[in-house]
């Protein structure tokens, strides 16, 4: 069956703008769409786990294994989402979202539990590791699938980011909310307990998700294009995309070792939070600045590595100062992010949204991992400041991939 034709598509021109005069008239406009406030719902229910899991392995598994082993078990399941996220993705399309769901989500809390099972017993190493790896090949693709609708709700609203912009202010509320109810959980009830909430709140979204028909759990037609999507502008637009997960992860590395070198641990979470409150506010800026030069995502990447290079410029003073730059310093995140999702919904083939989402995870993850991991080295080599002044590099050259990118809309 052949796709919906892009033409077809509601236009800037067909689709009326939300009143200027009201600051949170795009949202109104998103939220107006079918469904849309029980996938809100959805999509923060299912950000939680993956915002609460690294916190709640580092406060479960030791003493019975090392620091480097807990570390390990994160690893293992953030890999075997991001290798299989195109897959599930891919399924969903072509199978429906609701089956799909279903499996997935057996898998992944089998894996839950085979983690917390490994961690109280004392199991062998390698069991507890397949648990992991389980979680991960298993984890229920909703926030694919949200994304999808997210972009479909931005093309209906005329090209606009509200959508996209939302989803992004969610996600950063999930990761200021998830790792202090984590560490809050396991340190005054019991260790195990995270895990626990962690499957709950992943079942509960997988459900809301199911019983609502609307356009992200109605299966797609395959699509002529489907294995033959990886090709320009997509892979233009995925390189920038993991650079730009680098650079932020490599700036987000890079706050808690200052805070260590300044004898100053304590504020370290002041300091993420300080970036995921910019990036809150920034993202729902997004939605008002419709047609402005400023959405443009190769903007949109410089701003941000003029931020990180403040916050670089900050470090020589206090904690405090540090914390207030950061704030400015993360205006630009939730907006890239969402800008990011708005343009790739705009050059994905017709019935390979789910896919095209299932590689912009995967590209999101590994682009986290490998910022952590050679921030983390590259702090240790040369210091702080070398580590925070990579990120610009590594946004600046994002910038230049998704100014290159041809895409037939100003990206």
């Amino acid at each position: 069956m052949p796709g919906p034709d892009p033409r077809d598509r509601p236009t800037a021109a067909d689709t009326p703008a939300p009143p200027r005069g009201r600051l949170l008239a795009p949202y109104r406009a998103v939220l107006a769409s079918p469904g849309a406030p029980r996938l809100a719902l959805a999509s923060l229910l299912a950000k939680w786990p993956i915002s609460m899991f690294p916190i709640s392995v580092l406060l479960l598994v030791p003493p019975r294994y090392s620091y480097a082993q807990a570390g390990a078990v994160v690893a293992v399941m953030l890999l075997a989402n991001a290798v299989s996220s195109p897959v599930r993705g891919r399924q969903a399309a072509r199978r429906g979202a609701g089956p799909v769901l279903r499996v997935c989500l057996a898998g992944y809390l089998a894996g839950i539990a085979g983690i917390g099972l490994c961690a109280v017993a004392g199991a062998p190493l390698p069991l507890l590791l397949g648990s992991a790896l389980l979680m991960g090949a298993f984890f229920p693709p909703a926030s694919i699938l949200l994304r999808s609708h997210w972009t479909a709700v931005d093309r209906d609203l005329g090209g606009r980011s509200s959508a996209n912009a939302l989803e992004s202010a969610l996600m950063d509320l999930s990761l200021i909310t998830g790792p202090v109810l984590a560490g809050w959980l396991s340190t005054s009830i019991a260790p195990v307990l995270p895990l626990v909430l962690i499957g709950a709140l992943m079942a509960l979204a997988v459900v809301l998700l199911t019983a609502l028909p609307d356009r992200a759990t109605v299966p797609s037609p395959a699509s002529e294009h489907t294995g033959r999507i990886l090709r320009a502008p997509l892979v233009m637009l995925f390189a920038a995309q993991l650079l730009f997960c680098a650079a932020l992860a490599a700036t987000e590395v890079s706050l808690p070792v200052y805070a260590q070198e300044r004898n100053a641990a304590s504020a370290s979470g002041w300091l993420l939070a300080g970036l995921s409150a910019g990036s809150i506010v920034g993202a729902l800026a997004l939605g008002r600045l419709h047609g402005s030069r400023l959405t443009r995502l190769p903007v949109l990447l410089a701003l941000l590595a003029a931020g990180t290079c403040a916050v670089g410029a900050a470090m020589s003073l206090r904690p405090l100062v540090v914390a207030l730059v950061c704030v400015p310093a993360g205006l630009a995140i939730g907006s890239v992010f969402a800008r990011f999702f708005t343009v790739l919904g705009t050059v994905t083939p017709p019935g390979s949204d789910h896919e095209v989402q299932g590689w912009a995870n995967s590209m999101t993850t590994v682009g986290f991992a490998a910022g952590s991991f050679g921030g983390t080295a590259l702090g240790e080599a040369f210091g702080t400041t070398a580590l925070v002044f990579c990120a610009p590099v590594l946004a600046l050259a994002a910038a230049a991939l998704a100014a290159s990118a041809r895409t037939g809309t100003t990206p």
